[in-house]
Order: structure tokens, then sequence, then C-alpha cells
């Protein structure tokens, strides 16, 4: 059984730079370069390609990779929300603010659930990429940053996954080493429930935590 502390997980799921994070030894958290067996199915090139359309500086591409991510959110990995959430910060500032933290709720949930624990880099990598634009969209937003996360965990209660979820596992060290023959990447699936009920309260917690700090 997966054993997990509100600690920890507020630190997870921290919302953004200012609240504590986990320390995991390792400054630039890498994809695994060399994926094999069970790894190497692990397909990220479409969630590559969606993050690289909607980084684009300008072009109808970019507005086009938008809608497609908007009527699938379900569909895409975390990586590519917080790409959304960077895309749509500028313009959309609440929206962007939304689906940050629907993107930071899975990747925290995936992370978790992963059995190589070195894999929640992939949470602190994701951190790293989180734009200027956003950070500033929450900070101004302060006030409305808690309905807006309870919004997210609705939503994140009520839309399935339907996303390969073992995407985060590539970013820890056993897929970097591994010859691919794992009998299984994540925990056990009857430890999903709990290890969502408190992922669910812990970013409520780190969030409340950041809403009060300028108060």
């Amino acid at each position: 059984m997966v054993r997990l502390t509100i600690v920890t997980l507020c630190m997870l799921a921290a919302v953004i730079a200012g609240v504590p994070q986990f320390a995991l030894g390792q400054d630039k958290p890498a994809l695994a370069a060399n994926p094999r067996g069970v790894y190497a199915s692990i397909n990220l090139r479409p969630a590559q390609d969606m993050i690289n359309r909607l980084s684009a500086p300008y072009g109808s591409d970019k507005r086009i990779a938008i809608r497609e991510v908007l009527g699938r959110p379900t569909a895409v990995m975390p990586p590519v929300l917080y790409a959304l959430a960077n895309t749509l910060a500028e313009d959309h500032p609440e929206e962007a603010i939304f689906w940050y933290h629907v993107g930071r709720i899975r990747a925290v949930y995936d992370a978790l659930r992963c059995r190589d624990k070195t894999a929640q880099a992939g949470v602190l990598a994701l951190r790293q990429q989180i734009g200027k634009e956003l950070r500033d969209a929450q900070f101004y937003r302060r006030d409305r940053v808690l309905r807006i996360a309870k919004k997210a965990i609705e939503w994140d209660t009520e839309n399935a996954r339907s996303y390969d979820e073992r995407w985060i596992s590539l970013y820890g060290k056993v897929a970097a080493s591994s010859d691919g023959s794992d009998s299984g990447i994540l925990v056990p699936e009857a430890e999903w429930p709990a290890i969502l009920k408190h992922v669910h309260e812990a970013h409520l917690a780190a969030v409340e935590q950041f809403v009060a700090e300028k108060k």
C-alpha cells in the first residue's frame, strides 16, 4: 500500500514559486533517452507535437491546436494542459489558470501512482515550464484562484482520463535503465481512489496556503 502524507502531497501539488517543493536530487529532470520494452510502448510524440504547436509564437495552426485540445481535454497528457495554460495566459488568464490546475492535479496523481518514485521528477520538469504570464495571472488573481482550483478538482472528478497515464514513468531512473520487462509500471489499481482523494485534498490545501499568504 502506498503511504501518503498530506505534507508530501502539498509539496507535490505546490501551485506557484514560493510554495515549498519536494527535493528530488536532480536539477534538470529529463526523459529517458532510449526506453526499452514496455517503456518504449509509451508514445509521447503526439503530446510533444501538440506542445510545439501550442508554443508557436503566432499562426493559425496555434489557434487550431488550442481548439483541438479544448475539444478533447481528457485525451491529452498533463504536459499538454500546461502548454495550453501558458498559451491562454495572456488573453484568457482565468481559463489558463483553470487548465493549469487540472494539469497539475493530473500530473501529481500520475506521479504518485508510478511505482518508480524517481519519476516524480516529471512534476518538477513541468513546474519549470510555467511561463511568466501564467505565474502573473495567478498572482494578480489570488482572490479567484481558490474558486478556480475547486472547479478544476470538480472537473477532474467528473472527467475520466483517456490518455496513457504511464507517461510520467519516462522521467524516472527505472525507465532509463530497465530492459522494459517490468511487470507493472503503476501501483495496484485498488490504491488509486485513495491516492486521488489525497491529491485533491492536498492540492486544495496548497492553494488555500497560497491565497492566505498575501492576506
